[in-house]
């Protein structure tokens, strides 16, 4: 409730001073009001060249495992038992081998690694014959992050290890409460997974939710997946809507949904315009939107962001001075919820 009530307070500053310093009569001023507002469509993709680099994607072409420190390699030595050995490979990527010694294995292949032990060893065996097989791989991973039950890092075996796979391995998606009801917290649409230091064109929402295998690409060691939050922040919803309330915010949320959460306006509301507050003390703009508009097609449904805060006048003629004074009460409550704390106003300087 703390943090909610700060960021009441944040946002509102800016209009609470200037109303302090209005007449009755002065209208709101200082504030950015757009008239109109509109959210443009996004650039449309080249669905053939998107294929086709899916396609690609699917190919893969295996390179030489490489052994890395964390490795445990078996070591064996035909007709020479007492050889045998499980060799773990330090963090310098040295190894300690019978007869040898210690040897730096690490960043080598298996083959060429074979033939240094082998070489080492024709100081004491005649034509010794040696064998090396990974135990334990710690070079081969990808890493998953985010709204998944289990993230870290995963192994991954080439070729074979695939997107859906790693979902599986890291506990599925993360589930939560809202509005009393049981949500996935995983945000599909602006989910992604890097590969060295690019971003894939996977569509993960068309992979879990449509089963699109094109969109399931194998991985590779180094992958980096990230689930974002549905819900980054909130949006705050007051005046003349059904439920006063706040709720969580997700990436693409508009207006329309953004009312639906809390019930849509009064029955008795007589206000086609809605006010959006957005940004904080040094940056805060206002947006007006007719919400006729928006319901009858005539414009774009308006794109929210974290944080913002809705208000809904009583009807279009209120101004801004009536708008502050109807404020004042939520901000005395906030002021009294800041209890031992002192006063929430006291965190900022008039």
């Amino acid at each position: 409730m703390t943090r909610i009530s700060l960021r009441i307070l944040k946002a509102f500053l800016p209009l609470f001073v200037l109303a302090a310093t209005a007449c009755n009569t002065t209208p709101f001023g200082g504030v950015a009001v757009p008239g109109m507002t509109s959210v443009l469509p996004a650039e449309a993709e080249d669905e053939f060249a998107l294929q086709e680099e899916l396609k690609a994607l699917h190919v893969v072409n295996p390179t030489p495992y490489e052994i890395h420190p964390g490795d445990t390699i078996s070591l064996s030595v035909y007709n020479q038992p007492s050889l045998s050995a499980s060799l773990l490979i330090a963090p310098d990527g040295t190894a300690s081998l019978p007869l040898v010694g210690i040897l730096k294995l690490g960043g080598m292949n298996l083959e060429d690694a074979a033939e240094l032990v082998q070489y080492r060893l024709t100081r004491y065996l005649r034509d010794p014959l040696v064998t090396l097989s990974p135990t334990t791989v710690s070079g081969f991973y990808f890493t998953i992050a985010g709204r998944v039950n289990h993230p870290g890092n995963f192994p991954v075996s080439i070729g074979q290890t695939k997107l859906l796979d790693a979902f599986a391995m890291s506990g599925g998606f993360e589930v939560g409460l809202f509005n009393g009801d049981s949500v996935e917290l995983a945000d599909l649409d602006n989910a992604f997974i890097k590969r060295n230091g690019r971003k894939l064109p996977v569509n993960f929402k068309k992979l879990v939710y449509e089963g699109d295998d094109l969109h399931n690409i194998p991985l590779l060691s180094g992958d980096y997946i990230y689930i974002p939050s549905t819900m980054n922040g909130s949006i705050i919803f007051m005046g003349e809507v059904s439920k006063n309330s706040y709720v969580g915010f997700h990436e693409g949320m508009t207006l329309i949904q953004g009312l639906a959460y809390v019930g849509g306006l009064k029955a008795d509301s007589h206000s086609s315009f809605i006010k959006v507050i957005r940004g904080g003390v040094d940056d805060t703009v206002v947006y007006t939107l007719n919400i006729d508009d928006i319901l009858n097609g005539r414009m774009r449904d308006f794109m929210l962001q974290a944080n913002d805060i809705i208000y809904v006048p009583q009807d279009g003629f209120t101004q801004w001075n009536a708008i502050i004074h109807k404020l004042l009460p939520t901000l005395q409550f906030l002021n009294m919820l800041a209890g031992p704390l002192g006063s929430a106003l006291g965190y900022f300087n008039f």
